[in-house]
């Protein structure tokens, strides 16, 4: 007998089978129609067009040099695979492979890409992946296909040491468990972290590691050549906003396809009929309902360093300029002491993915989180916002969130 599908394969999602439709297909559609055009050269400057095109800042650059991805063949050490990302969107980049696309703003689910740069220019092609489903769809993603960041021990040639075991990164993760097999660039105290540091081994085959190598490092050019890349920086602080944006989308993603299928399995014993003002029905959508609002609230996030964080001026230049502020106040204002936001309210309730949840959930967060902020209600799991935060972050979404201004039209 075969292997039963996963669900995000079964009706109605029919992940792999789907019609894509979202920003990459439209820019191949441009590409076939040639309404747009890569530039004749080389993979750096097709990367920085794309980038352009997604309206992703160089500055993101994280720097991963472990072997635990598609290209793993080619990566190293000293030939790292960089990665860059908005809400919407991730792109990684190896120097002599492929260019690789995360996009999460589609409405089936994320999907995955590869683009050749080594191709002629006239003819690049963005190619839809399913191989990425060995690591990208189980448990790790919240069983969708999603994304995830590990971290591990990693030897002078990018392979894990994998009797040591690794860590799936989560917002929870103590900063001394995140990024083994990363290169960090940004200051964080006294507080160590697992990046920028090999599992040496020695000729009789013993395995060594010094845990205080790599901390506070402020440029990577000791590791590599970073003429290679966009940048000379694996910000301490764009690692860790990728981690909590990776959070939310896979909490996103699963509450879509998760919704999806049990309305569909309802409907297929109710005569095609599905209430959604039952109880059964409401506790779902509250269900779905927690589980988001509580990403977006940054619950169970570990606290920054006593010294907190700082990563480089032109990331958080580049991130603040990419928000919408009522009164120079924005979801993206940073704190960087203690925790990483002043308002704890993620900027990631404007990102296409929240955009696409189906109706009734994506209102019933909106109408919690009203609750919240004007004090209409309290809900258990999630942070005690201050008074203040609660009064700026009601100020920011009434003035810049359409969706948040309809819930408050019917309070």
């Amino acid at each position: 007998m075969g292997q039963t599908p996963p669900d995000y394969d079964l009706p109605p999602v029919n992940y792999s089978k789907a019609k894509d439709n979202n920003r990459i297909t439209r820019l191949q559609a441009a590409l076939e129609e040639q309404r747009f055009a890569f530039p004749d050269s080389n993979g750096k400057a097709i990367l920085k067009a794309l980038l352009i095109e997604l309206k992703i800042s160089e500055s993101s650059q994280v720097i991963v040099f472990s072997k635990t991805s598609l290209q793993r063949r080619i990566i190293t050490p000293e030939h790292p695979r960089a990665m860059y990302f908005n809400e919407d969107f991730y792109v990684g980049y190896v120097p002599g492979g492929l260019i690789e696309i995360i996009a999460c703003d589609d409405p089936t689910g994320i999907m995955f890409y590869s683009l050749d740069p080594n191709r002629p220019s006239k003819n690049l092609k963005f190619v839809r992946e399913l191989e990425c489903m060995t690591c990208h769809a189980n448990h790790n993603t919240m069983d969708v296909p999603g994304l995830l960041v590990r971290s591990v021990f990693t030897e002078k040639t990018g392979e894990t040491v994998l009797p040591w075991g690794s860590y799936l990164t989560t917002p929870a993760s103590p900063i001394s468990e995140r990024w083994g097999g990363w290169y960090v660039t940004g200051t964080h105290g006294e507080v160590g972290h697992m990046g920028n540091k090999f599992v040496m081994r020695s000729s009789t085959g013993g395995l060594s590691y010094d845990k205080k190598h790599g901390q506070n490092v402020t440029d990577m050019s000791q590791y590599f050549d970073t003429d290679k890349h966009l940048a000379n920086t694996s910000d301490i602080l764009a690692l860790m906003l990728m981690e909590h944006q990776i959070h939310v989308h896979n909490t996103l993603s699963a509450s879509t396809m998760g919704f999806k299928r049990r309305v569909y399995l309802s409907q297929a014993v109710n005569s095609g009929e599905y209430d959604l003002s039952s109880a059964a029905a409401r506790e779902m959508i509250g269900d779905y309902a927690d589980k988001i609002l509580k990403a977006l609230l940054f619950s169970n996030s570990i606290e920054l360093p006593t010294n907190g964080i700082e990563g480089s001026e032109e990331f958080v230049e580049d991130f603040l300029k990419a928000g919408l502020q009522h009164n120079d106040h924005s979801l993206r204002d940073l704190r960087l002491q203690k925790r990483i936001f002043k308002y704890r309210c993620s900027y990631m309730i404007r990102c296409k993915g929240f955009r696409l949840l189906p109706d009734s959930i994506r209102k019933e967060v909106l109408r919690r989180l009203y609750n919240l902020v004007t004090d209409k209600a309290s809900y258990p799991g999630v942070p005690q916002l201050s008074s203040r935060e609660k009064k700026r972050i009601h100020e920011i979404l009434s003035h810049t969130h359409q969706g948040y201004q309809e819930v408050m039209s019917l309070n």
